[in-house]
């Protein structure tokens, strides 16, 4: 069974907050206090978890956001729940995705400041574990869906290396970059959940860490509040002892970033082929534009895109034999204003590109109070070091502020 204290802590925060964040999808109380009597046993006892809602449940409608087509209950739990459920966690409830999980948003608001967005796709699972609804959420990732509001939420967001754990049960968007992503308020909990799920042990960091600080990700550059935060950290890990050098990236990934907008396009116009066929006019005008431009991609450029993406791979794996870590920023800077769009994704896109594990870590606020997140980058399939670097430097950041405690204070709008 849940611990009692924990639970009714988070019903509380729920009933509290939800709605005027709205970061959940049907959400029964009554449900959700039978599923935390019948957790059982594991490492994850007790444990609640909002599950982003592309993601199956058994018996629940997965609903993507999309009143458009009709649904049914799904006929079981997605892999990645299942492995959860079966190391003692419950499900506390669905939580808000964008439609289909791409930029069209959903109703869910910032909690650190309602006028703004909490990004996307992954918007309602950032939210619940910013609020202390969930002790754990479920996200996934296609360009920056978990990193992205990870940084605008003030939590922490992982994205593990591609393919290292089963997206089946999970409605795709492109299969070739898909990744499902965790949310929780610290990396001792991403570590734990990480361990469950995979069975590797946590690791202990190797010190110094050997950082490449990144502040060029060969696109537009982040907004100045980032810029002077994540320069500021970087300060900070030095001061600390650790080996911090500023590294520009291969010359090779600038194309990085219009191919993956044509390898997503291509993917999810075969994703959604049935559906958009029998329900293309009602689908939200960012989605139906990336598949109608996915429909003019040939199957020959594809190609070309997937030899690029090996041979940027190769060359980020080089820089792993000097570094043990990549630092950059986790968004653009904080949480735009205005609920119309889920925010600029172009600082996690090269990461997901090339499926490398990748941790958001809240470092600090800006000048208005919104969170800032950095971005660490560590070597594919080395996932549990990134988790064992970013335990080294969480307690460096110092982030401890809470939203719900700056509403309180009467901070944000109402």
């Amino acid at each position: 069974m849940a611990d009692t204290g924990a639970l009714e802590s988070q019903l509380s925060a729920i009933n509290r907050w939800d709605p005027k964040v709205e970061a959940l999808v049907d959400w029964d109380e009554s449900a959700a206090r039978e599923r935390a009597r019948e957790t059982g046993c594991g490492p994850l006892a007790g444990w609640s978890v909002a599950v982003k809602d592309i993601i199956d449940l058994a018996g629940m409608p997965t609903r993507c956001n999309a009143d458009f087509v009709p649904v049914q209950s799904a006929p079981k739990n997605a892999a990645i729940v299942d492995a959860l459920l079966t190391r003692g966690a419950f499900v506390m409830s669905k939580s808000v995705t964008t439609t289909f999980a791409y930029s069209d948003p959903g109703p869910t608001r910032n909690p650190w400041n309602l006028d703004h967005t909490p990004g996307g796709s992954s918007s309602g699972s950032a939210a619940a574990v910013a609020c202390g609804m969930a002790r754990l959420a479920l996200g996934s990732q296609t360009v920056g869906s978990v990193n992205r509001p990870a940084s605008f939420c003030g939590v922490v967001g992982f994205k593990p290396t591609f393919a290292w754990f089963s997206v089946d049960g999970i409605f795709p968007f492109a299969p070739s970059v898909d990744t499902v992503g965790f949310f929780t308020s610290n990396v001792h909990d991403v570590q734990t959940t990480y361990s469950a799920v995979s069975g590797e042990p946590s690791q202990e960091a190797q010190m110094p860490l050997r950082i490449a600080y990144v502040p060029d990700q060969l696109c537009e550059s982040a907004e100045p509040a980032m810029l002077e935060a994540i320069e500021a950290a970087s300060r900070r890990l030095s001061a600390a002892g650790h080996d911090v050098s500023e590294r520009s990236l291969p010359g090779l990934l600038t194309a990085a970033h219009d191919n993956h907008w044509e390898l997503v396009a291509a993917e999810v116009a075969q994703s959604h082929r049935d559906l958009f066929s029998k329900y293309g006019a009602s689908y939200t005008p960012k989605l139906r534009d990336l598949i109608e431009r996915g429909h003019r991609v040939e199957k020959s450029r594809v190609e070309e895109i997937q030899t690029h993406r090996r041979q940027c791979i190769d060359r980020i794996d080089e820089l792993f034999d000097t570094y043990d870590l990549l630092l950059t920023a986790s968004a653009p800077g904080p949480a735009p204003h205005g609920l119309d769009s889920t925010g600029e994704p172009r600082m996690n896109l090269l990461w997901t590109y090339v499926g490398f594990p990748t941790l958001t870590l809240p470092m600090s606020l800006d000048a208005s109070g919104l969170p800032l997140g950095m971005q660490l980058v560590g070597r594919r399939k080395k996932d549990q070091a990134l988790l064992a670097s970013g335990t080294v430097i969480e307690p460096l950041l110092a982030f401890t502020d809470k939203p719900s405690l700056r509403q309180e204070r009467g901070t944000r709008s109402k």
